[in-house]
């Protein structure tokens, strides 16, 4: 009987609650896909997340690059929440950057940043934009 109460709570719960996976109403997504046979990197910047309007600082923008790789074939979701991305966009931008997993691992920081090595470089100035790409950046 106790295994009956159990299994109506635990059920209720979670009907109550939802699935876990589910991303609350007012979070949003955008989708990197990579239809390329090789590694890339991504990145972003946002006018509120540097001074300057280029990835390409002093040092690399990331903290664990292995964080940030999304496989040759694959597509990697990032999650945000909505009502503070247009409120970004109202008031400025932001940029998608991909690179060379390969180029990144053997060429030095500073040299894709003096030369500009970037496979990919995506710019948003309004929410509309965003859902003309259907929030989908795709390489190639």
């Amino acid at each position: 009987m106790r295994l009956i109460k159990l299994g109506i709570v635990i059920f209720s719960m979670f009907l109550l609650c939802g699935c876990p996976d589910e991303l609350p109403m007012d979070d949003a997504f955008i989708k990197i896909v990579n239809n390329s046979g090789d590694n890339i990197v991504w990145s972003y910047l946002s006018n509120t997340t540097a001074i300057d309007t280029s990835i390409l600082s002093e040092s690399l923008p990331w903290r664990n690059l292995n964080d940030y790789i999304i496989y040759a074939g694959e597509t990697y979701i990032q999650a945000f929440n909505k009502e503070g991305f247009i409120s970004i966009l109202e008031n400025g931008w932001y940029q998608y950057y991909l690179f060379s997993y390969d180029s990144l691992i053997t060429i030095p920081w500073e040299r894709i940043r003096d030369e500009n090595i970037i496979l990919k470089k995506v710019y948003f100035e309004t929410w509309e934009e965003m859902e003309a790409c259907n929030f989908t950046i795709t390489y190639p």
